[in-house]
């Protein structure tokens, strides 16, 4: 597949899509060009649409035979991925990984619980803990120069007070790929401490340069039955909303706790366009996945140099992992709202607002590299606003 393929402005604004058709309830404003859900602008690979059309074309969408094709597609993506052995009794398919989260935290803690995580981070993991009313611990990631790192005595203070953490691999919003280091430290400190660790790995088939993900659940066989992952095609192949997860749980006994509740919800029904492009994506999409790395990769180093040239106001993550960066506006001197305020109403951009990802993000907005050159240019240009 050409990288061209990946220039197309594909229109979304009037088609029910987030990201577009609500900025004006988001930002206050249609006047802004969105560069903030985390999905993509890009057409998703054709053996996708393919299997989409051939669905359309039947007529009939009743209720879908799930059988081991669906699970062999993901086990193949992982052992060919990430080198990890999975079986299909291990795999719970879900409606996304933010209901999945939910579920865990209901199947296998209580009401009170302290469940862990470390800001700034994506915002759904503070209010899916508070509404399902647990006690949210925070260890703030410590940045240096724009690069994060883990506080482990903090890390580790917060464990003790806690029944589950929480992690997320890579990280979103700080891009950062854990080391195999990193990911070992925590988890040790997890099992002395008795603690469950929810790995949601959502963003791990997005890795760039020489770092490379590792699966939590990979490390040993005491960390493997301690951790739950979470991982889903959407971020990688553009299929949010068909609404799809999946859940791998090895240790039989939390595998049974969470069966039991998760088979009360009746909640894994879904829909065929879920099942069939999944299979779509992961057994005849590699050529699309692989370029579109490359060309979001495209898309941060020129995001780099436009900043290094044009922007000297402006810092950045550097880009390990997902296809989101982190800007740092603090050399502007101003108030969250008085930077959003700014980014809105001069630059007419719509990014994620830092403050949203919990301590640790006044200051910074986050930009979505996932679309056509030009319209990241065209972002850019529009950020030299923000200097007068």
């Amino acid at each position: 597949m050409e990288k061209y393929f990946f220039d197309e402005i594909v229109p979304r604004k009037g088609t029910h899509c987030l990201k577009y058709d609500a900025c004006k309830q988001r930002f206050g404003t249609d006047d802004v060009l969105p560069l903030w859900v985390a999905d993509m602008d890009f057409r998703v690979a054709p053996a996708i649409t393919q299997v989409a059309e051939r669905i359309v074309k039947h007529g009939i969408y009743g209720y879908h035979h799930r059988t081991s094709r669906h699970y062999e597609a993901v086990i193949h993506w992982l052992l060919t991925h990430h080198r990890w052995k999975v079986e299909p009794h291990e795999i719970f398919f879900t409606p996304g990984v933010v209901p999945a989260i939910s579920y865990l935290i209901q199947a296998l803690t209580q009401p009170g619980d302290g469940v862990l995580i470390q800001s700034p981070v994506y915002y759904p993991f503070f209010s899916v803990i508070k509404q399902n009313q647990r006690n949210l611990l925070i260890n703030q990631l410590v940045e240096t120069n724009n690069y994060y790192t883990i506080d482990f005595d903090d890390f580790e203070k917060k464990v003790s007070q806690a029944k589950l953490f929480l992690l997320c691999s890579p990280h979103n919003p700080v891009s950062r790929v854990w080391t195999e280091e990193e990911l070992r430290r925590m988890a040790d400190i997890c099992l002395k401490y008795n603690v469950l660790i929810i790995a949601d790995e959502i963003h791990s088939d997005i890795v760039f340069g020489e770092r490379r993900h590792t699966p939590l659940a990979t490390l040993s066989e005491a960390i493997k039955n301690c951790t739950i992952t979470c991982h889903s095609p959407s971020k990688t192949f553009n299929l949010a909303g068909l609404g799809l997860g999946y859940v791998i749980i090895h240790n039989p006994n939390l595998h049974k706790r969470f069966h039991d509740y998760y088979a009360s919800l009746y909640g894994d029904g879904l829909n065929v366009f879920a099942y069939e492009t999944m299979v779509a994506a992961y057994n005849e999409s590699e050529d699309w996945y692989r370029t579109m790395l490359e060309y979001v990769y495209d898309n941060y180093l020129f995001l780099t140099e436009f900043i290094s040239r044009e922007l000297p106001f402006v810092r950045y993550t550097p880009l390990e992992g997902t296809y989101l960066v982190w800007l740092d506006f603090r050399a502007l001197r101003l108030g969250d709202a008085e930077l959003r305020k700014a980014v809105i109403e001069k630059a007419r951009l719509a990014l994620n607002d830092g403050p949203s990802f919990g301590p640790g993000g006044s200051g910074f907005q986050r930009i979505n590299l996932a679309c056509p050159r030009t319209v990241l240019a065209e972002a850019l240009q529009r950020l030299k606003q923000l200097e007068y």
